[in-house]
């Protein structure tokens, strides 16, 4: 089973288990699929699927299940997804962002990345070459976290409030935005690092 809440259409347009040439038996989507609203969905193969009704036996419904707000914003993401080039533009872009940081990073000493993949971004301080899952990601270090992410809110700089969560770079990011974005991100890594 793979669960593409996160990895869904933001490293390819079939997810991660596109960008690994994996075919899984069971595919779960999260509100990406609705444009950012209130929807989710599962797939499977025929005879999976076939196990859920009316076809099967197992029920399943939901209130949002079909809305169709949801549905026409989950097309119009979707067209969006399609374009060409979008996967590669939206890479290009998030390591434009991440790298600059990175690099200030490096040449200031500090023990801290930022690590990517497609559209997807995730920090940590730390010095390691890799980090594949939050429990790589050592805990003593959140105190370090909550004084960046102070930083970063008061320069009107969002992250996710838990340094375990991941950030996403989306097409409405343009180069201006995230060139910003990342000088002040230096600025708060000086302030907290330095």
């Amino acid at each position: 089973m793979f669960d593409e809440v996160i990895s869904g259409f933001r490293v390819a347009f079939s997810g991660a288990a596109e960008l690994y040439n994996i075919q899984p038996d069971i595919i779960t989507y999260g509100k990406i699929i609705g444009g950012g609203m209130p929807v989710g969905a599962y797939g499977a193969s025929h005879k999976i699927m076939d196990c859920i009704s009316p076809v099967g036996n197992v029920y399943q419904a939901g209130t949002l299940s079909g809305n169709p707000v949801a549905m026409a914003a989950g097309i119009a993401q979707l067209k969006e997804c399609l374009r060409a080039d979008f996967y590669q533009d939206q890479e290009n872009r998030t390591k434009l962002f991440v790298n600059k940081i990175n690099n200030h990073s490096k040449t200031k000493g500090y023990s801290f990345e930022i690590f990517t993949i497609g559209s997807i971004f995730w920090l940590a301080f730390s010095k390691k070459e890799a980090i594949r899952s939050a429990d790589e990601i050592d805990n003593a270090t959140m105190n370090d976290f909550k004084k960046l992410y102070s930083v970063l809110l008061d320069n009107g700089i969002y992250l996710g409030p838990s340094g375990y969560e991941v950030g996403f770079i989306s097409a409405a990011h343009t180069e201006e935005i995230l060139n910003d974005c990342a000088l002040k991100f230096c600025a708060a890594l000086d302030s907290v690092l330095g």
